[in-house]
């Protein structure tokens, strides 16, 4: 009979287990709808107040972050749904993860057929020369207007203006025909005189008409010639325009269906990928556990896992009030599927309390007096963590104010840091900084101009040589983080993230006799430089070929660092940077020069004075200068930018500490 109750107690006590654990929201059955309302109520009444808001915070953040926690386990699915939903969406035809549109491509160089920005313009260029080079002028048809006669740009001589055909024609005037009505009252007086002046009157008036006739057909043919030439090589232009213009059309459109269908393949790729991965994770959530803790009335309790790939017994002993055991087995079948089997030859006895006897044990006293203490630890410091950080601006405001001027804002951050490992046989720097500073004018947000920005990461591992020398190699990386203008121009960007990039290579020996000084000389190296975006940016500018996004050279590089204190508060740095090709070495140089004096004026205010030179050969300006082929000529200069700065400062400078065994 107890073994009886004892196996029904058993049986309810599973089943209840099992149902508490896998369905803990089927107790509210009764009104699902209510509850589910008040839920949802809840939710988001919690949201309204729990988000951070400008009017309703707390002082403890760490409870909304727990609260948060708890609105996200009431509003997730759960993995069972998830993966019903999963399902039917991959059943859909021609069903998407993620898309992307063509115009965010940004590898269009590598596309092929893609038309990069200079590819169009030298096809526009060619067909222009190719029209002019092969038009007919005389055959283009002109205007009724140029046929019929132009608006003179000189205008004729009258009829009868003698002064005006002497003075325009230069028309040479013989002596006897010269003063004709000059004659005196004394020799015109017969009929004679007077036919004799005549014809004189006449033959001047014909040669001075004729001259005048003359000039007139010269000027009107001028006139015309000029027009004609204009209107032909005007009309020539507006065609070879057209063209261009439909050429450019074309080849825009061409490249918008390559991306298309360069994306498209690109896209179903990414997602056939996605597609593999989130069927790992759904065979990997399917065969997830299930906890289900037994408990007896007393002793250990026993703890089963419920999965679909792995079948485990577990053992759980029961006991009465007598402290009777049975002995039950347990397997998971599956997720949902728990079986229950009793141990054979179930047989139960009474312990009886045996007597005892208590065992005393002596006390250990030494002998020998504790006189010397050894030292088996030595603390190390490996690592040596720091960093700097500087804020400073400048504000001027200006109002009738009669001596002139603008308001002007200026800010500039720089963020330096470091992460160096040493010990007698390794030396490991790393070094990061991060610079950005802008520039406003007359207090116009158009007139914000950026005036630094870099960002720069260097790391450097060197082994033990000899003395003070190390076998080194180090890989620099230097790029910026915002678009960059030819300012007061801000229509067409210059520069961007990542374009360019400059990352060099290095693998040399390394003199550092301090801290403070160090000599770097790599005769192995390798400069790669990087375009990202060449659809808005014109690579060439930064010596990268035209149908290309990068390249590298190799060279000898020599860097040199050099600090010193030239008080207890103002220090001095130095930083001398020179990459020389081996392919063009007399030629092809790259200059880095920076130098630095920070004035420490109290423990968080401090003025900074940066001198920076840089010289890169493919780095080239537009002179202003054109070749014979009207190409703009371009030519690399040295580049210079200063910086003052006063502002606050703060320093960091931790070191790690370790145990090493002696």
């Amino acid at each position: 009979m107890q073994l009886k109750r004892l196996f029904t107690g058993l049986f309810i006590l599973i089943s209840v287990s099992i149902i508490a654990e896998t369905n803990p929201i089927e107790r509210k059955k009764d009104n699902p709808i209510s509850s589910k309302d008040s839920l949802l109520i809840g939710i988001d009444y919690l949201k309204k107040y729990i988000e951070t808001t400008n009017v309703w915070k707390s002082e403890n953040p760490e409870i909304l972050r727990t609260v948060n926690g708890l609105i996200h386990f009431a509003e997730d699915e759960r993995i069972d749904t998830i993966l019903v939903k999963l399902e039917k969406f991959q059943k859909t035809e021609n069903f998407r993860y993620i898309n992307r549109l063509p115009s965010h491509v940004n590898d269009s160089l590598q596309v092929r057929g893609y038309n990069s920005y200079p590819t169009i313009q030298e096809k526009m260029k060619q067909l222009d020369r190719a029209i002019w080079s092969g038009v007919d002028m005389k055959a283009i048809p002109l205007h009724e207007n140029l046929t019929a006669g132009p608006d003179g740009k000189v205008p004729p001589i009258a009829e009868g203006d003698e002064e005006a055909i002497i003075r325009r024609t230069h028309v040479i005037i013989p002596d006897s025909l010269k003063n004709v009505h000059a004659l005196p009252d004394s020799l015109s007086q017969s009929a004679n005189d007077f036919n004799r002046i005549k014809k004189r009157q006449e033959a001047r008036n014909i040669l001075l008409e004729a001259a005048r006739q003359g000039f007139n057909y010269r000027i009107a043919r001028l006139n015309l010639d000029s027009a004609v030439t204009a209107y032909r090589h005007y009309a020539v232009r507006v065609f070879s325009d057209s063209l261009q213009t439909n050429l450019r059309d074309s080849l825009k459109l061409q490249n918008k269906q390559v991306l298309i269908h360069y994306n498209d393949s690109v896209v179903r790729s990414v997602n056939d990928s996605i597609n593999h991965y989130v069927q790992k994770l759904q065979r990997y959530a399917q065969n997830d556990s299930i906890s289900v803790w037994f408990h007896s009335l007393t002793g250990k309790p026993a703890q089963v896992w419920l999965r679909n790939n792995q079948r485990k017994m577990n053992r759980i002993y029961i006991k009465n009030e007598q402290n009777d055991s049975l002995a039950i087995r347990m397997m998971n079948l599956d997720k949902h599927t728990l079986g229950i089997a009793i141990d054979d030859d179930v047989t139960f006895s009474r312990i009886a309390q045996k007597q005892r006897r208590d065992y005393v044990f002596e006390t250990l006293s030494p002998t020998q007096k504790l006189n010397k203490v050894q030292k088996r630890y030595q603390i190390v410091t490996p690592w040596d963590l720091g960093g700097n950080g500087t804020f400073g601006f400048t504000q001027t405001y200006l109002n009738n104010w009669k001596a002139g001027g603008k308001s002007a804002f200026s800010f500039l951050s720089v963020l330096k840091g470091y992460a160096n490992y040493s010990n007698t046989k390794l030396k490991w720097e790393n070094t990061g900084e991060l610079r950005n500073g802008w520039i406003r004018q007359g207090g116009d947000v158009d007139q914000t101009q950026k005036n630094d920005d870099k960002l720069e990461l260097i790391s450097r591992l060197g082994v033990s040589a000899f003395k003070k020398w190390y076998y080194s190699s180090e890989i620099d990386f230097v790029t910026q983080f915002f678009n960059g203008y030819n300012y007061p121009d801000k229509t067409k960007t210059i520069s961007s993230y990542m374009s360019p990039a400059k990352t060099l290579f290095k693998l040399g020996l390394d003199y550092k006799p301090n801290k403070n000084f160090s000599l770097f000389i790599s005769p192995i190296t390798a400069k790669y430089v990087f375009v990202r975006d060449t659809a808005l940016i014109d690579q060439t500018r930064y010596g990268v070929p035209n149908d290309s996004r990068s390249f590298w050279e190799p060279g000898l590089n020599a860097d040199l660092r050099y600090k010193m204190d030239v008080t207890p508060r103002i220090s001095y740095e130095t930083k001398y940077k020179m990459f020389v090709n081996y392919q063009q070495p007399l030629k092809k140089l790259d200059i880095n020069w920076e130098n630095t004096v920070v004035a420490q004026l109290t423990d968080r205010i401090n003025m900074s004075f940066m001198l920076y030179m840089l010289y890169d050969d493919n780095v080239t300006f537009d002179t202003g200068r054109k070749d014979i082929n009207g190409k703009s000529i371009y030519k690399a200069k040295w580049q210079t930018r200063e910086l003052m700065t006063v502002g606050f400062s703060y320093k960091i400078n931790k070191r790690i500490y370790k145990q090493k065994k002696v």
